[in-house]
């Protein structure tokens, strides 16, 4: 998986949420200045939730928008053109134009704007600041902020979202800046880096006499390292109580190395400390009212390079959705977002580290229940039943064909007409229920039901919760779904990485015209059979982008002009060393074997935030066939590419090599990559000469919430 950029970092400020117990918990939706998240170089504002009517909303931040700032507006994680919205920054207000609809009651609303420097923002117990950017030559930078940072504060530096040691750099506490020092590179043009500082710390507030504080150069065992003073004169780096493996500089940061010290193989990796089953820190709740859920997780130092999610199987235990979330924050999520047809699921939360290491949360059964009419639905060892005659309630009991409940339970039956009665069989149990008859008998012991057995349509009709509990099974009403749940046995759902490939969605079904995937677009650009090379990124934040690819490439694939043929180019970050991280699928025109050679892509490992997509743009140019009439490549990564003029102990090739290469070759480059950053930087350049067209890796993914 890929080192320091997996996980959505951080919340702007404490969440207000209540904790009331009745049975479920009750949670309240976030308000406008409750949540902040900085997703890459993005700020996500959470607004009020919407009732129906309301149209302006109220964002409230440390820091003034500036009135040229960008802002993109979401309703349900749907995007509301920016022509059906006004933004008053001066008094931080959103309004929705009377053109279209209020958003609805109970929907999630936020907003996203680029990070500029010197904003800064609430995490927790800390703040954090944006710094300015990296010009590839600065070690020194300012931190702008008008609060005061006390001596010895623990304190974190993020370069391009990987933590900085602090053994890499310096703090002046007086004149507010950071120094790094020459173990570490200077951060490269375009640089994106985050301070950050404790708020309240009093366990490390005591005086030093100097001006900087500069720790021992023993590293940390976790990725974010808690700086501590024992004494005025001798300020050191306290290891964590978690038991990790010491982990070495050079394998983790982004230091220059010599090509002998540079096994990329060889970093590191700190593995995942989390329990799972029972004792994982973190709880999954549905709401009372069956419309949403809430995680949380119960962890005091959630490293950087951990991924949640929240994954959601079907009763057949496939995979079907896979919910990634910040998990710094209480995470709440409409049941809705999710478009589950009516059925049995099950939730659990699970975290990833780099190497593939996982802690996965008890599987929770979730039933869905989509009738609008009411219509009582029943679960029997998570699967939906499908009864001739529906259940009825009667007398409060719930009642069901005899015949198909006592199968289904893995009874035997045997039907009376002349007494009206009912015989089951299981094992040792034997037992009878006669129509109109409140009395039942289980194993001839009378037993006085609360509803007799009846006629209805023709069917024989019985008690559902005396006859699953006579056989053994625990029986649950689900009033929020209106489902009566019975299991015989606990469910034994897998929450191994083998089990979790996401289960193909119907393809078939059309795409809206107003907004067709990326794939869709770019097909429409080919007007004569062309072969076509997905250069792709597989490290584990490229999770939810895979996914997209395998589930729309079938699509993709028959509305290419005929003829085509397709291959593929998988890289990590090579370093130059471990060419088996380049892999290559070879061209075909069946669209099966192209989604077989998808599906046998597992993102995993990485150990740079940038990764080696200069030598698999190369590797793709070079496999093309001699007679090709049209090449394209299709490149798709969330992270900047190692680059020869910058960084040439890690790549053999520059952007601009690069760039001949193509145009040498006619090969037309498209590129999925993030909307701003590096990457974004980096590919325009190679699509701008190659007549492709750039694309927001945020439209390509799937099953992700943002």
């Amino acid at each position: 998986m890929k080192f320091k950029k997996t996980v959505f970092l951080l919340m702007f400020s404490m969440i207000l949420t209540s904790w009331l117990i009745v049975g479920t918990e009750s949670v309240h939706a976030a308000t406008s200045n409750s949540v902040v998240l900085r997703e890459r170089d993005q700020l996500k504002l959470i607004l009020d939730d919407g009732n129906g009517v309301n149209r302006v909303f109220k964002f409230n931040l440390q820091n003034t928008l500036k009135p040229d700032t960008p802002i993109r507006l979401y309703t349900n994680y749907t995007e509301i053109p920016s022509s059906d919205f006004t933004v008053d920054y001066t008094n931080s207000t959103i309004t929705i134009a009377d053109s279209r609809p209020a958003p609805s009651l109970g929907s999630e609303n936020h907003m996203e704007f680029p990070i500029a420097p010197a904003m800064e923002w609430s995490v927790g117990e800390k703040l954090c600041v944006a710094l300015s950017e990296g010009d590839g030559k600065s070690r020194i930078f300012e931190i702008p902020t008008q609060n005061l940072i006390k001596k010895g504060s623990k304190v974190d530096l993020f370069i391009d979202d990987i933590a900085i040691p602090t053994s890499y750099f310096t703090v002046d506490y007086i004149n507010k800046t950071v120094t790094l020092n020459n173990k570490l590179e200077a951060p490269h043009d375009g640089a994106k880096i985050y301070f950050y500082y404790s708020k309240l710390d009093n366990s490390s507030m005591q005086s030093v006499d100097e001006t900087t504080v500069t720790p021992s150069t023993e590293e940390p065992k976790v990725t974010q390292p808690e700086v501590e003073t024992k004494t005025k004169e001798t300020p050191i780096v306290r290891e964590p109580e978690v038991p990790q493996p010491t982990v070495e500089p050079q394998g983790t940061q982004p230091v220059m190395e010599s090509k002998e010290e540079q096994a990329a193989d060889e970093s590191p990796e700190i593995p995942l400390s989390i329990p799972s089953g029972e004792q994982f820190p973190g709880t999954f709740t549905i709401n009372p009212s069956g419309t949403s859920f809430v995680v949380r997780l119960k962890m005091k130092n959630i490293q950087p390079t951990y991924t949640s999610y929240v994954m959601v199987k079907n009763s057949d235990a496939q995979l079907v959705k896979r919910i990634q979330f910040n998990p710094e924050t209480t995470f709440n999520y409409s049941l809705s977002n999710l478009d589950l047809s009516t059925g049995g699921y099950y939730f659990y939360i699970k975290m990833m580290d780099q190497s593939g290491n996982s802690a996965a949360s008890v599987p929770q059964f979730v039933p869905i229940n989509n009738n609008k009419a009411g219509q009582v639905v029943v679960f029997i060892d998570g699967r939906l039943q499908q009864y001739e005659q529906p259940a009825t309630s009667i007398s409060g009991s719930m009642l069901v064909p005899f015949r198909a409940v006592f199968e289904a339970l893995g009874a035997k039956v045997k039907w009376d007409g002349a007494t009206k009665t009912v015989t089951a069989t299981k094992g040792n149990t034997t037992i009878k229920l006669t129509v109109g008859s409140r009395d039942a008998y289980i194993n001839g012991k009378l037993v006085r039901l609360n509803a007799a057995p009846r006629l209805i349509n023709g069917k024989v009709m019985v008690p559902i919760r005396f006859v699953s509990e006579a056989l053994g099974a625990k029986v649950k009403w689900n009033i929020a779904a209106q489902s009566v749940v019975i299991f015989l046995a606990p469910p034994q759902v897998l929450t191994t990485s083998e089990s979790e490939q996401l289960m193909e969605e119907n393809e078939d079904k059309p795409e809206p015209q107003s907004n067709p995937t990326i794939l869709k677009k770019i097909s429409t650009t080919l007007t004569k059979s062309t072969d076509i090379v997905f250069v792709i990124d597989v490290t584990s934040s490229m999770t939810g982008t895979l996914d997209y690819v395998r589930q729309k490439v079938k699509g993709f694939v028959d509305s290419v002009p005929a003829g085509s043929q397709f291959a593929i180019v998988a890289f990590r970050d090579i370093n130059l060393k471990a060419d088996k991280d380049l892999e290559f699928f070879e061209f075909t025109a069946d669209k099966n074997k192209l989604k077989g050679n998808l599906n046998m892509l597992r993102p995993s490992a990485g150990g740079d935030l940038k990764e080696s997509g200069l030598e698999a743009i190369q590797l793709a140019i070079s496999k093309f066939p001699k007679n090709s009439n049209s090449k394209t490549i299709i490149f798709i990564t969330d992270a900047p590419v190692h680059d020869k003029n910058t960084a040439p102990d890690k790549a053999r090739f520059s952007v601009d090599e690069m760039n001949e290469q193509l145009q040498k070759n006619a090969v037309i480059f498209n590129a999925i990559v993030p909307a701003n950053g590096t990457a974004n930087k980096q590919m325009k350049k190679l699509v701008d000469s190659n007549k492709g067209t750039l694309y927001d890796i945020k439209d390509a993914k799937l099953n992700l919430a943002k």
